[in-house]
């Protein structure tokens, strides 16, 4: 089982040619070794149809650059680097060919942006956003994702982010929203695409964080594995 995700780009210093970086943050190698599958970082989309074949589903990280407006109707403002540019011609092969698809923070936003939808920089991100990662309750739907992890409908996650949904998407659901209205997970289950806002990957290796976070990668690659059968038994 091998799942793909993209590198993320950080500045570390700015003296030197060496601080401009591309990482993967631990969390995703410990939850690439506790939970047995292959990890593969894809750089640019030269030849991304036979690198995409060889993965099973698609992690979209979070990212410290802004997505540019004009990938949902803005004003183009190039970032520093755009991450989107390579991020959406994943999201589009993923997609095309039925593998599952699961978006954090970052890849919530773009996953929301790819399919039509729109975001915004939070008036007062004070309580989403700070020096310290934050934790607030969300508000779950029944028979969602997130509920199939939590078993219960008002749970307290992490929180980091100055951005949020603004447009829904069309095809997908919220079904994750905290009390002052922000979209904190969507999916779009027939096609077994999934995202949040928060961070359940920081549950592999932070004690503060709830361990049973974990399972939300647990079930992804448990769907990943059950859609390559499907593929391959009708081949």
């Amino acid at each position: 089982m091998n799942i793909a995700t993209t590198l993320r780009y950080a500045n570390l210093n700015s003296c030197h040619w060496w601080d401009y970086r591309y990482y993967i943050m631990h969390d995703y190698q410990l939850m690439a070794e506790k939970l047995g599958f292959g990890m593969v970082a894809i750089m640019n989309d030269c030849d991304i149809e036979n690198v995409c074949e060889r993965c099973d589903g698609l992690i979209i990280p979070g990212s410290g650059m802004d997505i540019n407006p004009k990938y949902y109707g803005g004003e183009n403002k190039p970032p520093v680097v755009d991450e989107y540019a390579l991020d959406a011609a994943l999201i589009k092969y993923f997609y095309e060919h039925g593998k599952p698809i699961f978006g954090v923070c970052g890849g919530h936003q773009e996953l929301n942006v790819f399919f039509g939808g729109s975001i915004r920089k939070m008036a007062d991100p004070i309580d989403h956003m700070g020096e310290r990662i934050l934790r607030h309750t969300v508000d779950i739907k029944e028979g969602s994702f997130v509920h199939d992890v939590f078993k219960t409908t008002t749970m307290d996650v992490n929180c980091f982010h100055g951005w949020e949904l603004d447009r829904l998407a069309p095809c997908f659901d919220v079904v994750a929203r905290t009390a002052d209205g922000v979209a904190e997970a969507i999916e779009w289950k027939e096609k077994n695409i999934f995202a949040t806002q928060w961070h359940p990957e920081r549950s592999f290796h932070d004690e503060w964080e709830n361990d049973i976070e974990q399972k939300f990668f647990e079930n992804f690659i448990e769907c990943c594995r059950r859609v390559k059968e499907e593929r391959e038994g009708k081949k």
